[in-house]
């Protein structure tokens, strides 16, 4: 009988879907080695080859992949199900949210914007995941988040949403590096320095790619590509190179003087957040009194 986790029959419906192992882990937010990783394990579970593989070709599904398939779409569904009907037993009690959040949103800004919101509300329980934008974007998709908060791109152009707020894009350094003592540096003088950045197939990669390239910096060079915002903040106070990330991240450390703010020339667009409901939510009483209330807070904010 086979036994294995969610995650994991989730990991293989992605790659079916998607097409291959590293269209699944772009879309999945997490890097190829752990893409393969999970099929491999799949694999000896079951004792079958679910793929043929063949250089320079697509993968071709086997028979073995393709029941496992039909069963891992059967299972996550019903999954989402019982969830659902779960909250339906809680709501006597009490009244349920459910927020797939980006991890730096969620990490920084959501708390003090969320305060508002839950001031007084003793019958509310909010459950917030913090995870990368294509995960947090999946728990949405996937029936299991009534709503998600992330940074708007390209990609999730065509989702129904609302943009609540505006985040500024911070490049920062440790102080020993060449511009830390700098008051103001030239766009295109970045071009001769490294960067630390995200996962080069992730959303928040290409994210800050069009943002620095639309203001005017057309090259750049990442040394070190690292999956979450702190890694890539820790690894600039170590001195391998300029950290480009929403200010939220950044900011405590050029405080306390950690890190130092490049100040440069034009001056970076901010990160735009949006807001997308799921409209299949069932807390959408709460959703109607969340909306406004976290509008408001996000204009507040003044960030």
């Amino acid at each position: 009988m086979l036994s294995s986790s969610l995650r994991r029959l989730d990991v293989f419906r992605t790659i079916v879907d998607c097409g291959g192992v590293n269209s699944a882990g772009a879309h999945l937010g997490i890097a190829q080695p752990s893409v393969t990783a999970h099929l491999r394990a799949l694999e000896t579970q079951l004792g079958s080859t679910l793929f043929v593989r063949s250089r320079g070709r697509k993968n071709v599904i086997t028979p073995a992949g393709e029941a496992l398939y039909k069963y891992a779409c059967e299972v996550l569904s019903k999954s989402v199900e019982l969830q659902n009907s779960m909250r339906g037993f809680e709501a006597d009690a009490e009244e349920t949210l459910t927020i797939a959040v980006q991890r730096a949103i969620g990490s920084y800004l959501l708390p003090q914007v969320l305060a508002p919101f839950l001031r007084g509300r003793r019958t509310i329980r909010v459950s917030v995941y913090g995870e990368t934008q294509e995960a947090a974007l999946n728990l949405l998709r996937a029936g299991s988040a009534d709503a998600a908060l992330v940074f708007d791109t390209a990609e999730i152009a065509n989702m129904n949403g609302l943009i609540i707020g505006a985040e500024p894009l911070l490049i920062a350094a440790a102080p020993s590096h060449p511009l830390a003592a700098r008051k103001s540096v030239k766009l295109q003088e970045l071009e001769n320095f490294e960067f630390i950045g995200g996962l080069r197939e992730s959303q928040f990669f290409n994210l800050i790619e069009c943002t620095l390239r639309a203001a005017g910096l057309r090259r750049y060079r990442v040394a070190l590509h690292m999956q979450d915002s702190v890694a890539i903040k820790n690894a600039a106070i170590h001195g391998l190179g300029l950290a480009c990330s929403p200010a939220c991240v950044l900011e405590e450390e050029v405080k306390t003087g950690q890190l130092v703010a490049i100040q440069t020339e034009p001056k970076l667009p901010p990160l735009a957040i949006k807001l997308i409901i799921n409209p299949k939510a069932t807390s959408q009483k709460l959703l109607d009194e969340f909306v406004p209330c976290i509008m408001k807070a996000f204009a507040s904010s003044k960030r």
